[in-house]
């Protein structure tokens, strides 16, 4: 059977649950865990994903990658990119691998200015500092070994160099040189209200991108090395030009640049230096507190964990990246949706909660929202490393820095060392077929062909598998562990068995058709908020005789009269799901239908309490349809929604007297519609064809539904007149054979829709939904 529907709700109404169920495991902060899976995808490396149920907010989905940084197989590295440029983590991680690396796994960084892309902290990359940060307080940090550390920041940086001044106190004018010293405020990060002194190399940009009058030392250290800064080092450098009320100097490769504003406390020091004098620059931890030892550093926004216990409060929920560091020094680098997804997001307690109970010791908050990112290679399958989560922004933000897991780029030869199986884990009913896949990857779990045929064992026999991998699942509940092996090398995946503790949902709830249609049911499993594979045939079908008939496949067939009522009955040990059925379906006739093209149209949603009439028994058919009518027409094909539990939309053209009021905000809050502008919604202009395709997509979309695409490739003749944001949603929705064009060959996108056509595009949407076909 085509399985084209899939409702993503936890538990519905109709759906059928016999006992609550607890999740396999409860993990504090994070819910019941519905799904665990993990895969070894590096010597020291496992790439994870959860997906559970927060008993406040919901369905959460965390992703994250737990690495032995110590062993030497893995290097940690904090991207070392220009502190004035912005850059995804997926191109932080193209440009590690265009250094001679190979990326495993990256989240993204610290806090930082989304202006000038400057981070909060301290940022340290192969024991050189890249930044000072604008507000340094704390960071996660590397030592050459790779064991990570959290560390606060206590650095102090230091200027010596030599004024040229004119001396009166003999009664006679001469010029005089003296050493001086002094403190910089800043290094590499932007100017501010705070008039400081600053120091920029190039790891800033190629300029110092100052604006107004400054003053602006440039320093010659002779070399790029010599221009590192490092803890316990001095930088040393000679005078190369003192500029004047400038500003925005280049910046060389061998060279740094001080610089401050006109008026500043330091300002009459810089522009007394001497060219060609020598000028010394050093950093210091004034704490001693072992940051001298990092390699890699990087900010963090608030420590969640320390020495073992919560350390944060915060009640926001929202998508969360963090780092942690367990007991055996293992890193986990972590990110959980929010927003975009069904994933509702944490606040701070449940993500510091949640590393805890993972094994973090210390844990850390980074840039969380729309910066939230996690990338990680699956071997076998990736040969570079692609996102996991889903960003909340709908696609990934520009941030300042990432940390990632690389190794040094080798030639790991193309003899297969690993056998890796897919899909890591997955939930089925008895009976259920699942398809494993394999892929082999090399000593450093990269893709390389297969060495040969792959066979398959099932443990203890809970099930079969053809040599093609499909495993049709057994009747014993619980983990089943499925091996392949080709040659030498093995792998294994799971699969779990569940037979108990599970929703079930219909694709549809109520079937209304005529004698002699079809309808091809089917049914959504779950098991809490994870998919749990399932065939029809697991169920035994059966209806009341008066109204068709139906096989073992959920395919009913109406009986040849109409006017008839009755139920199809779906049962699974103690299951049952009972769907009502209308043979011959209702119609209510209007006095302005009576004679009109649409009059089954209009009758049929009318009997179902879908379609209104307009009073006096009228329905007006060729009168145009409004936005706020039609979204209230697609509400009223579910089932016991109740629009008036949405939150408010906001929009100052929806006032609450009005009767669309809960209407539109329901289609707000479900992602169907949005507003005209940010603040209106425009509920009574009429809507256009395309703008009804947009509407209808989204309402699919929400109730996850994927509408069947009889026709591809259509080209209207007035296709460039459709919208560009709306070219997409027309063609998935005539594909769908929902909505047509028009006899002369075009599609009419601005074309106002009447309620008629509206009522034939409901039909047909309904027909679709529910599996109907003709005669």
């Amino acid at each position: 059977m085509k399985k084209s529907t899939k409702f993503l709700a936890v538990s519905l109404a109709i759906s059928v649950i016999i006992a609550s169920f607890s999740g396999f495991t409860y993990y504090d902060g994070f819910g019941n865990v519905y799904l665990d899976s993990e895969k070894k995808i590096f010597d020291g490396v496992t790439y994870h994903e959860q997906i559970g149920v927060n008993g406040t907010h919901g369905l959460e989905h965390a992703f994250f990658v737990q690495a032995d940084t110590s062993s030497g197989n893995v290097k940690p590295m904090v991207f070392n990119g220009e502190v004035r440029s912005m850059a995804t983590v997926g191109t932080m991680a193209q440009y590690a691998e265009q250094q001679g690396y190979k990326v495993l796994a990256a989240v993204n960084g610290d806090l930082f200015d989304t202006s000038t892309g400057t981070p909060k902290g301290l940022v340290i990359h192969n024991g050189n500092i890249v930044t000072s940060g604008y507000a340094p307080d704390r960071v996660v940090a590397f030592d050459s070994q790779g064991k990570a550390s959290l560390q606060y920041v206590n650095l102090s940086y230091g200027l010596k160099g030599t004024l040229a001044y004119d001396d009166t106190s003999t009664g006679v004018t001469q010029k005089v040189q003296a050493p001086f010293s002094a403190k910089i405020d800043y290094y590499n990060v932007p100017h501010g209200a705070a008039k400081g002194l600053h120091l920029f190399n190039r790891h800033y940009s190629s300029s110092t991108k100052t604006a107004g009058s400054c003053i602006e030392v440039v320093v010659d250290c002779g070399s790029q090395d010599n221009m590192q800064l490092q803890i316990g080092k001095t930088v040393k450098g000679t005078v190369k030009s003192v500029n004047v009320d400038t500003h925005n100097t280049p910046i060389g490769d061998n060279e740094v640049v001080l610089s401050t504003v006109s008026g500043s406390a330091t300002a009459s020091q810089l522009y007394s230096m001497v060219v060609g004098s020598p000028v010394e620059i050093s950093v210091s931890d004034n704490a001693n507190t072992g940051l001298a030892n990092a390699t890699e550093a990087m900010g963090i926004y608030y420590s969640l964990v320390e020495n073992g216990n919560v350390v944060t409060t915060g009640a926001n929920i929202n998508p969360r990246t963090a780092v942690g560091i367990k007991s055996d020094g293992t890193v986990i680098l972590y990110a959980v949706d929010g927003r975009k997804t069904n994933s509702k997001g944490l606040n701070l307690v449940e993500l510091a909660n949640h590393m805890k109970a993972l094994g973090c010791t210390y844990a850390f908050n980074m840039d969380g929202g729309g910066s939230t990112a996690l990338y990680s290679r699956l071997p076998g399958k990736e040969n570079t490393a692609g996102i996991k989560n889903t960003p909340s922004d709908g696609a990934e933000r520009k941030v300042s820095n990432a940390l990632l897991f690389v190794y040094k780029a080798d030639n790991g030869g193309s003899s297969a060392q690993n056998l890796n199986l897919y899909p890591s884990l997955t939930l089925a009913m008895p009976g259920a077929n699942v398809q494993i896949n394999s892929y082999a990857s090399n000593k450093l779990f990269e893709t390389v062909s297969l060495p040969g045929t792959v066979g398959y064992t099932v443990e203890n026999g809970n099930g079969s598998i053809t040599g093609n991998g499909l495993y049709t699942a057994g009747d014993t509940e619980g983990k089943v562990n499925i091996t392949g092996t080709c040659g030498d090398i093995s792998g294994t995946t799971q699969v779990e068995v569940v037979k108990s503790n599970l929703s079930i949902t219909p694709s549809v709830t109520k079937l209304f058709l005529n004698a002699g249609q079809s309808s091809d049911i089917n049914l959504s499993v779950k098991s809490g908020p994870i998919d749990v594979v399932s065939t029809d045939k697991t169920f035994t079908w059966t209806c009341d005789q008066n109204i068709g008939t139906i096989d073992g496949n959920g395919l009913f067939k109406a009986g040849s009269q109409n006017a008839q009522t009755g139920n199809i009955y779906a049962t699974y040990n103690d299951y049952k799901i009972t769907i009502p059925v209308q043979v011959g379906s209702m119609s209510v006739d209007f006095k302005d239908t009576a004679n009109h093209w649409a009059k089954t149209y209009i009758g049929s949603l009318a009997a179902r309490g879908i379609a209104n009439g307009m009073g006096g028994n009228l329905y007006l058919p060729d009168s145009q349809l409004t936005r706020a009518q039609f979204l209230a027409l697609l509400a009223k094909t579910l089932d016991n929604v109740d629009v008036s539990k949405s939150s408010p939309a906001g929009f100052t053209d929806v006032p609450a007297s009005e009767w669309y009021y809960n209407y539109v905000n329901w289609g707000f809050e479900n992602g169907i519609v949005s507003g005209m502008t940010d603040t209106t919604f425009e509920p009574n202009a009429n809507i256009t064809r395309e703008q009804m395709c947009i509407m209808l997509c989204k309402f699919a979309t929400s109730q996850q539904l994927v509408l069947p695409q009889k026709s591809t490739g259509i080209n209207f003749t007035d296709q460039s007149a459709i919208s560009p944001w709306a070219t997409n949603y027309v063609n998935t929705i005539v594909g769908a054979g929902i909505i047509n064009g028009q006899p002369e060959g075009n599609f009419q996108p601005q074309g106002l829709a009447t309620r008629a056509q509206a009522a034939k595009v409901i039909y047909v949407y309904l027909n679709v939904r529910d599996g109907i076909t003709k005669k």
